[in-house]
């Protein structure tokens, strides 16, 4: 009897072994549908990178952006859908008007700066310009080495990473999607208003045009060659084409390094990840200079105008939170719309008439709809729960234990 038992305990987990070493992450046919629509979706961009090249102008990127969320959101109803669509025509419009009038500086006929960036930067590091000594000791064009694949790379980064983590934020927490996007147009702005104000020349322009003796050329897209990516460099060649050429100072390269990583840093608590996300700006910054693109000076402003745009946004932040609400909204009776950083969930009143002794713990702090009638009515009350502003998460669906 214990032998028959046992053999067929064999026997079954013999038949069972086949499907069970099987991940489940490794069997399609049980995927849910967001899960084979963002496959999909990944696949097809891949082939469309190695074919055509990264996607750069806005209504290209915005259209990827877009077709990888609903594609992540197969299966949520279609309202879902159209408000995806509708978050990102507003950001999309924003940023096809930045790129519009980012050259308007050449037909207001502002002096364009060019030896003063120069004159700066040789006056900080004692007579040298960074851009010249770091391509003369470390830059080949004739034989690139790793250093200029890993400088190729990252100054790609700024083309891409911005708005992947755009999207991923999306889908992720809506709430933190609108402070970042609240960032990116700031910085975007206020850039373009400098761009405007005051135009500035890199130094391979200004080297090129001989308005300083030293050697500085576009390095930047040497890397391409160790990695066997030659196409790439072309794309980064056109691309670099259509971009304003006194467009300097500040760098929005290295602001928007910057800007990736703060947001990165707020939602990321990996020890190693955080390392990088903390090398990231430098390592953008030296890549800056090293290719040529950019003085020291622009870079140290593209960090600073980021700082700016933080304290802009928690100035009004805070505004916001410490200006009295309407009247009306505090009247028995009435229903207040919610925001986007707030949640309705319901908890239990006391039977019987009784005063809730919690409701005071409950209800401060968070705002609550109440009927006019007081607690104790054994009513289920709405309680409006703000999300949480360090994380950027949905509220939980219910109170903590602690406070039920």
């Amino acid at each position: 009897m214990g032998l028959s038992s046992d053999v067929r305990d064999v026997a079954g987990d013999e038949a069972a072994t086949p499907a069970a070493r099987v991940p489940a992450a490794l069997r399609p046919w049980t995927w849910p549908l967001s899960r084979i629509g963002l496959a999909a979706y990944l696949t097809v961009l891949v082939v469309y990178i190695v074919t055509v090249g990264v996607p750069t102008d806005r209504i290209g990127q915005t259209g990827w952006i877009v077709i990888g969320i609903l594609a992540a959101r197969l299966g949520r109803p279609l309202r879902e859908h159209i408000r995806a669509v509708l978050d990102w025509l507003p950001l999309l419009a924003a940023l096809i008007l930045y790129d519009h009038t980012r050259g308007i500086a050449d037909s207001l006929g502002m002096t364009v700066r060019v030896t003063e960036l120069a004159e700066v930067e040789r006056s900080m590091f004692a007579g040298i310009l960074p851009s010249a000594w770091l391509q003369e000791q470390y830059s080949s064009p004739a034989d690139p080495h790793w250093w200029d694949a890993v400088a190729s790379l990252v100054y790609t980064s700024h083309f891409v990473l911005p708005w992947a983590l755009a999207a991923v934020l999306y889908v992720r927490s809506r709430p933190a999607w609108l402070r970042y996007v609240r960032w990116v147009v700031l910085l975007s702005y206020a850039g373009l208003a400098t761009y405007i104000l005051v135009p500035a020349a890199p130094p391979w322009y200004a080297s090129r045009y001989d308005f300083v003796p030293e050697q500085i050329d576009r390095v930047i897209t040497n890397g391409w060659a160790v990695l066997g990516l030659r196409n790439a460099g072309a794309w980064l060649d056109q691309a670099q084409a259509g971009s304003n050429l006194v467009a300097a100072l500040p760098s929005l390269h290295a602001a928007f390094a910057v800007l990736v990583s703060i947001a990165l840093w707020l939602h990321v608590r990996n020890p190693a990840l955080r390392v990088l996300i903390a090398v990231y700006p430098v390592a953008m910054g030296l890549t800056l200079v090293y290719g040529g693109e950019h003085y020291v000076v622009d870079v140290l402003l593209g960090w600073v105008y980021v700082g700016l745009v933080l304290l802009v946004t928690l100035a009004w932040t805070a505004w916001r939170s410490a200006a009295p609400g309407d009247p009306a909204d505090e009247a028995p009776g009435t229903i207040r719309v919610l925001g986007p950083d707030e949640d309705l969930v319901t908890v239990p009143g006391v039977a019987d008439g009784a005063a809730d002794p919690r409701r005071a713990q409950r209800t401060q702090g968070r705002l609550e709809v109440d009927d006019g009638q007081g607690g104790g009515d054994g009513q289920q009350k709405a309680v409006l729960w703000p999300r949480r502003p360090d994380d950027g998460l949905p509220a939980p669906d219910r109170p903590p234990d602690d406070e039920q």
